[in-house]
């Protein structure tokens, strides 16, 4: 057998490994992306980029979406690991649908345990729809990417493995917290920044077991791939002085609706006009036109599709 052939056998096997873990576990990692030095120079990019936020595509403190004006993660949704490991899952055709930031300061709270499917506790509304009949796969997946160290002192995630096969919470349930105060500050000691998932608890009685979880220590550059359907939360952030600081890109087959029906939406503290929102195709093809695609960021960058080759930052 020849190297390019061992090599093809031993990609195979790899990604036969990861699909099989994935599917019993609910999540996947750490996977290298960058090297730790070049995580922590495309960070400082970002920060002094969202400085500038004249291009922003929401105009509020919420920083979801900010591929669409920081070059930096505009590449970064493309990253050619990323979309071999989630094709592998969801399969070839890939729409990303969002980005969100996820710092965790010194001193606050851990994040709740909490299990979300197709994101209708923000709003009462899904936010995604698949549209296949009796599609039975992952509806999105979750990349996160630590660009600074992630350990179980500074707040790193936790994952109950494989609880992804069964709903531990309702997110159709008719909640006091988070929606009925759309426009309250989302503050540290929030549950979940705004929302008390406790109230969407199927069972009231169940607790999670914190000795089963899996605590995701990482080195800036690494990332995990998790399905949302996967319970999970964070550690405390103990430290005196040490932020995690993380990022996540959401990615869902091109078969589901986002945001179906939906010209705004209101949660987290925060109102989202989505007028000049799209979804950026990462992956494959789109067959079914359901959603609106864009192909450049706000700044008239083009994102990393299929036709575009990723240019790491």
């Amino acid at each position: 057998m020849s190297a390019s052939e061992q090599s093809t056998v031993q990609t195979a096997n790899q990604r036969n490994a990861d699909i099989q873990f994935f599917n019993e576990n609910g999540f996947l990692g750490p996977i290298k992306l960058y090297e730790p030095e070049q995580a922590k120079a495309i960070l400082q990019k970002i920060r002094l980029n969202n400085l500038e936020r004249s291009h922003i595509l929401f105009d509020n403190d919420v920083n979801y979406d900010r591929h669409f004006d920081i070059p930096e993660l505009t590449q970064h949704i493309g990253h050619p690991t990323i979309v071999e490991k989630i094709s592998s899952i969801l399969g070839q055709d890939i729409l990303c649908w969002r980005s969100e930031f996820f710092p965790k300061f010194p001193k606050s709270s851990g994040t709740e345990w909490h299990q979300v499917s197709n994101y209708q506790y923000a709003t009462g509304t899904p936010m995604l729809r698949p549209t296949l009949e009796n599609y039975s796969g992952p509806l999105d997946l979750t990349v996160w990417t630590a660009f600074t160290e992630a350990t179980i002192e500074n707040g790193c995630m936790k994952f109950l493995p494989g609880s992804h096969k069964k709903l531990y919470y309702d997110e159709s349930k008719d909640v006091g917290r988070g929606r009925t105060e759309q426009y309250r500050s989302v503050t540290a000691d929030s549950d979940f920044f705004g929302y008390d998932f406790q109230e969407f608890k199927i069972d009231k009685d169940w607790i999670p077991d914190e000795n089963e979880a899996v605590s995701m220590v990482m080195q800036p550059g690494e990332c995990v791939i998790f399905s949302a359907r996967c319970v999970h939360g964070s550690h405390p952030n103990v430290t005196e002085r040490n932020t995690r600081f993380a990022i996540t890109a959401r990615y869902t087959p091109t078969h589901v609706k986002v945001y179906s029906g939906m010209d705004t939406f209101q949660a987290h503290g925060s109102f989202f006009d989505l007028s000049n929102y799209g979804c950026v195709l990462v992956s494959g093809e789109d067959h079914y036109k359901h959603n609106k695609i864009r192909t450049e960021n706000n700044l008239g960058e083009r994102f990393p599709t299929p036709a575009n080759r990723f240019v790491a930052p």
